[in-house]
């Protein structure tokens, strides 16, 4: 037995992630073999909730929605903004994840989500010594509240003229890129594509009718979101994805 080694056994980190029951979570936790979640459907708001320990945090949770924010700042602030000020705050010497917004880039911010957003990644480099930022284009795919999905499973209603761009991302690519990160060197990261597309060219490429109502304040005309992340891309187009989704009906 003098001979005999000792086998260390190799301790895994705690991965903490909030929002994991949003769209792009739902997705991430099943890349994962563990981790903790914390999310408001089941009753935890990041605000109040108990914050266990964690060594990697991939912050989420968050008040969505450009035009919700529009009708009640002080909500999406309350959330978004003191929400990540006190992971941040708690967990200031772990490794923290935070997926921001291409609408955090703008040079006048339209609304009070963009906003927000904009100010958790400036607290976040404020108070955290090892984050990563991950801005991040529109992320479409099943279960997607981005206009490509909408459009899919619903009428086309178009609000404005059909002109407004943004560019896309594959839901499956992001979170390659969120999983990637907890190893990348800290600073930003712009997770964007070549993929820029306007509004009508997205309904003309599903094909069905289309209704037009107005533009609704607070939301950008154009967001481009160019990719500046080495070593990551996306891997689907969403005229491909949209030719995928007609081809299953």
């Amino acid at each position: 037995m003098g001979n005999a080694r000792r086998i260390k056994k190799k301790i895994m980190p705690k991965i903490l992630i909030t929002g994991h029951l949003g769209f792009i979570g739902s997705y991430l936790t099943k890349e994962l073999d563990d981790f903790i979640g914390l999310d408001l459907k089941e009753g935890n708001d990041i605000l109040t909730c108990d914050l266990p320990d964690a060594d990697i945090v991939i912050h989420m949770a968050a008040e969505p929605g450009v035009l919700k924010s529009v009708q009640d700042p002080f909500k999406n602030a309350q959330t978004n903004i003191l929400g990540t000020i006190r992971l941040a705050k708690r967990y200031k010497d772990s490794r923290f994840i935070f997926t921001s917004s291409g609408g955090a880039i703008q040079e006048t911010i339209e609304s009070p989500y963009g906003l927000s957003k904009k100010c958790c990644e400036d607290y976040i480099k404020m108070l955290c010594s090892n984050y990563v930022i991950l801005r991040v284009c529109n992320v479409y795919g099943y279960g997607s509240r981005s206009v490509i999905d909408k459009f899919l499973n619903n009428d086309i209603d178009i609000y404005g003229d059909g002109s407004a761009t943004r560019t896309y991302g594959y839901v499956d690519d992001v979170v390659v890129a969120i999983k990637s990160s907890i190893n990348w060197k800290s600073g930003l990261y712009k997770l964007g594509s070549d993929q820029n597309y306007s509004v009508m060219e997205i309904a003309m490429a599903i094909g069905k009718p289309i209704k037009f109502s107005p533009h609704r304040k607070g939301e950008l005309l154009h967001s481009r979101l160019e990719n500046e992340t080495p070593g990551w891309e996306t891997t689907l187009d969403a005229m491909d994805y949209i030719d995928q989704c007609l081809n299953l009906t």
